[in-house]
């Protein structure tokens, strides 16, 4: 069994690793055989006449969360599950994910809540809840059990947990075009994009010498407010490891599922952003 200690380590050396490689995946055979999208392109009358403003004819969206510096204020969450076997046992295999980012540009503060359990993600047996906030330079850090460390603790990964984005778990797309769909979402006209397989990052997954890896995925924008408003990717895995799942223990096989969803209500509005009780 993983102590808990060593378990935050473990998690904390994984983000570090997620950061340094946050611009490319980071196995040279990661490959999606088929187009990140729900539905054909439609036909070029069909664009036109739901083409998006001018300007957003294509979109460079990676991080996902690109564009949101622009904003005073905002937040998010990010969810995921996974549900499957290990390749090395037929054993079950499953795992959930849920991360809240808020950030307050003007303070230079940001907040992450961070949840995650399951033997797909993590090694051992564990839950894992984990609060970071940032104060500019000044980092803390609360783990499940209420107990605070900060920068100048000589603890590692205060910063790895504060700064953990939505980027570092499902990614981004170097270029998107419109479907030609559109709905308003939250109050906000958003139109659906898709993407080349080539062109989508999902540094969650990372394949094994013979994963593979087939992605299905709904990305919303808004044009007014520069940002994505939905991102849900749904990819069927074999032979891979799993966001900070041990590296040495079987692959897993299966149906992993990310979520992004930015909270259109709070954009544009400072959050409470406080050092943890505790600290």
């Amino acid at each position: 069994m993983v102590s808990r200690k060593t378990l935050v380590f473990l998690l904390v050396g994984g983000l570090l690793a997620l950061s340094a490689c946050a611009s490319s995946n980071d196995e040279g055979n990661f490959v999606m055989p088929t187009l990140a999208s729900l539905e054909t392109i439609p036909t070029a009358i069909f664009l036109t006449e739901n083409a998006p403003p001018p300007g957003f004819a294509t979109l460079a969206l990676d991080p996902i969360e690109h564009g949101l510096a622009a904003h005073p204020g905002w937040t998010y969450t990010l969810t995921g599950s996974f549900e499957g076997t290990f390749d090395a046992t037929g054993e079950p295999a499953a795992g959930t994910i849920s991360v809240q980012v808020q950030g307050n540009e003007p303070g230079q503060t940001r907040r992450v809540v961070l949840e995650i359990e399951g033997r797909a993600f993590l090694p051992g047996e564990a839950l894992l809840r984990l609060e970071g906030v940032r104060f500019s330079n000044d980092y803390y850090t609360v783990d499940v059990h209420g107990v605070c460390t900060t920068n100048g603790d000589g603890q590692p990964g205060g910063a790895a947990i504060a700064d953990l984005s939505a980027g570092q778990v499902i990614g981004g797309v170097a270029q998107a075009m419109p479907t030609g769909h559109r709905q308003t979402l939250d109050g906000l006209p958003a139109w659906q994009y898709t993407f080349a397989p080539a062109d989508a990052r999902l540094p969650a997954i990372h394949p094994g010498p013979d994963g593979t890896v087939t992605l299905a995925a709904d990305l919303w924008f808004a044009p007014e407010v520069d940002a994505v408003l939905r991102y849900e990717v749904s990819a069927e895995v074999s032979g891979v490891h799993l966001l900070w799942a041990d590296r040495a223990a079987s692959t897993v096989s299966g149906t992993l599922v990310l979520r992004y969803a930015l909270d259109v209500a709070a954009l544009d509005t400072l959050p409470n952003i406080s050092v943890p009780h505790g600290c």
